[in-house]
């Protein structure tokens, strides 16, 4: 089973990018491209004891190690190896004792969404600009103070920025999430059978 979770923080990092700013006839529309790049992983494994208090339909409850009572839903796919034998959570008698293995395998992905494009600069006031695009369409940017845009292959910040002026930009987004994949492991050994009740001898 994998399960994925994302958080809501998305971060903005800015690089600049060498390009050779022509006419605006050579220039092309912003261009977009995703990738998915995984950092190190990390694998842990847990080992739980106990025995089987109760079963009710998947719902199991198993008295652990530790003398605590704890309550499971179980899928129905789960298959326990008892006494070498696969069997489902209905199949489980009270007095079976449970060893399980879970292996907890953690993975840091960033989505990286990188954004190249060349414009003409429409009109710039403080940290806005609006540029015109090879389409002739208006957009406008909020920049910050730490970006440089590319100018006649020169470094320049959204302060330095005239009218007319054809620029070079790239423009990256980071969304960190983290993939978690679990994996149990579950054997054990059914209760041993009732020994049979003795009759008594005739007399008796």
């Amino acid at each position: 089973m994998t399960t994925i979770v994302s958080r809501a923080l998305i971060t903005f990092s800015a690089a600049l990018i060498a390009f050779p700013c022509g006419s605006m006839a050579q220039q092309h529309m912003p261009r977009t491209t995703k990738e998915s790049i995984a950092g190190q992983t990390h694998t842990k494994s847990e080992h739980l004891r106990g025995t089987v208090v109760l079963v009710e339909g998947n719902k199991l409850a198993v008295r652990m190690s530790n003398g605590q009572i704890r309550n499971f839903d179980v899928p129905a796919s789960r298959r326990f190896n008892i006494d070498g034998q696969a069997l489902t959570v209905e199949e489980l008698k009270p007095g079976t004792t449970l060893n399980a293995t879970v292996t907890t395998t953690t993975t840091p992905v960033t989505e990286r969404t990188t954004t190249v494009g060349t414009g003409k600069v429409w009109y710039v006031s403080g940290n806005t600009v609006i540029l015109t695009l090879p389409n002739n369409e208006n957009r406008m940017y909020k920049v910050s103070e730490a970006y440089r845009f590319n100018v006649d292959g020169k470094p320049a910040s959204v302060h330095e920025l005239r009218k007319g002026m054809t620029i070079a930009a790239m423009k990256i987004v980071e969304e960190p999430r983290v993939e978690i994949a679990s994996d149990t492991n579950v054997t054990g050994h059914a209760p041993p059978a009732p020994k049979p009740v003795r009759s008594a001898p005739p007399g008796l």
